[in-house]
């Protein structure tokens, strides 16, 4: 594991917006993420309620899954952010909300306007596996690469990569 580095552990899901918990506009935290090109490098700024905007840069290592894999941050002042900003870069923006049992919902914008996605970030593997997925969950997509916020940022959003996408309930007709 690279040094300085923790286990990011998450799952990510599609969410089904007409079944989805109602959502509290003024509790969203705002992400604002610049994917540096040619890198694993990401520029994020969140704002959030009544505090500081936080700022920093982050690198996802390649790990034995995109669930689990090594991640570094660096916590930035608002001078430097501003300074790597100015760098070229593939800008994602979405809203966060945090929903309960560890779930937070993302709320896409821009050319990702309509993406909803849950995710779930837990400690160990056990917990990662145990995690109980919500109704309003409707297709895993933790493992599928047109999901990661880096290609969802270069690459954008296409139906297509739903294709192979299982959701609850298909297959089982007799």
């Amino acid at each position: 594991m690279p040094k300085y580095s923790i286990i990011e552990r998450e799952r990510r899901f599609l969410v089904d917006p007409a079944l989805m918990p109602a959502l509290d506009p003024a509790a969203a935290r705002l992400i604002e993420d610049r994917y540096l090109p040619g890198t694993n490098l990401r520029l994020r700024k969140v704002t959030a309620p009544d505090t500081p905007p936080v700022f920093k840069l982050g690198k996802k290592y390649p790990g034995t899954s995109l669930s689990s894999r090594p991640m570094t941050n660096i916590y930035l002042d608002a001078a430097e952010h501003a300074m790597l900003a100015a760098l070229p870069a593939a800008p994602l923006t979405k809203r966060r909300y945090d929903v309960g049992g560890g779930f937070a919902i993302d709320l896409f914008d821009g050319a990702l306007t309509g993406l909803v996605l849950a995710e779930v970030s837990v400690n160990d593997e056990a917990a990662l596996a145990a995690v109980v997925v919500p109704a309003w969950c409707v297709a895993e997509v933790t493992d599928d690469p047109a999901y990661a916020g880096g290609t969802l940022a270069i690459e954008g959003w296409h139906d297509r990569t739903r294709t192979g996408v299982i959701r609850a309930g298909e297959g089982d007709e007799a």
